[in-house]
């Protein structure tokens, strides 16, 4: 897949206006607090290119192990704006991440740095990885973003997977917002559960309707395409030795145990129809899902031995 089609795919839009920053305007927003008069206020979160490249690779370096960052940017009424990110060096595990007084002290310093070089853009959200278990939030994220909309406002959550967005070829990410405490949301994510892992289902299940999720865009301007066409040409190499299913083997053999174990699913006697009937469908879609990740790493395989042996 070359740059193109990679921006095809992942419906990036060109926008060269969005970099226009005015402090005041974002100090009167931020003192007006539209949010606190809806729960769902905020609807969108735009993302430069740039900086899902750079959450992409910072994801990737932790391998199975979540990684965690902030993001600067603005807010333009309802829609965040996400211009940049700053990793952080986090103390994580394949199932947690936790953000240490070391690196909210390196974050400090590299904040200080970016205001000498005129980068006053502030911090509006955060970001973590889930290494193959989709976006979503799980009941300790819940718990951080709510502190952090308590204390900052506007503030988004933003979770991508990088083994699925590796396996895909489409950028596997999420932006959601915390309801305030003691909400119930008219409309929950229960139908979003499909691609969950079981053993994950629980622990999104207690939690799905404490919070509700943003539209996403990914935007770039020319300067931003130039740099990431730039990287992506400099490391084509690299792209086509790579094998997507010896990747991430681990990733389809994982599908397939939880695949397997989610349709041998024996239902009571006293199990609603309806349920049964619900649940039924959505073990067809996990099938469709896994069938058409594996169809698309053989057909990449297919074509690279096609072409080059």
């Amino acid at each position: 897949m070359d740059y193109q089609q990679f921006v095809e795919k992942n419906n990036i839009l060109q926008d060269e206006q969005i970099y226009h920053f005015n402090q005041d305007e974002q100090n009167d927003f931020i003192d007006q607090k539209p949010w606190d008069s809806s729960p769902n206020y905020f609807k969108k979160c735009k993302i430069s290119i740039a900086s899902v490249i750079k959450m992409l690779i910072h994801a990737c370096l932790g391998k199975n192990n979540e990684v965690m960052g902030l993001m600067q940017g603005r807010c333009d009424k309802e829609t965040f704006i996400i211009y940049d990110v700053i990793y952080l060096n986090a103390e994580a595990s394949e199932v947690n991440v936790t953000l240490t007084p070391e690196a909210m002290g390196e974050y400090v310093q590299m904040i200080e740095m970016l205001e000498t070089v005129g980068r006053v853009h502030p911090t509006v959200g955060w970001y973590h990885s889930h290494p193959s278990y989709g976006c979503w939030l799980s009941g300790t994220d819940v718990q951080n973003q709510r502190i952090q909309q308590m204390g900052y406002g506007a503030f988004v959550a933003v979770v991508i997977d990088p083994i699925r967005t590796m396996t895909n070829q489409k950028v596997d990410i999420g932006a959601f917002r915390v309801y305030p405490d003691g909400y119930r949301p008219f409309k929950n994510n229960q139908n979003d559960k499909i691609g969950i892992p079981s053993q994950k289902i629980k622990d999104f299940g207690a939690y799905h309707d404490k919070y509700y999720s943003l539209d996403i865009e990914i935007f770039s301007n020319s300067i931003d395409s130039k740099i990431v066409q730039g990287l992506w040409e400099r490391y084509w190499g690299v792209r086509l030795s790579q094998s997507i299913l010896q990747d991430n083997q681990l990733y389809f053999g994982q599908c397939l145990c939880d695949l397997k174990e989610k349709c041998f699913i024996k239902y009571d006697q006293g199990y609603l129809v309806d349920e049964q009937e619900k649940k039924e469908k959505q073990q067809i879609q996990e099938a469709q899902k896994f069938s058409v990740e594996l169809a698309g790493a053989l057909l990449s395989e297919t074509v690279k031995q096609i072409l080059f042996q």
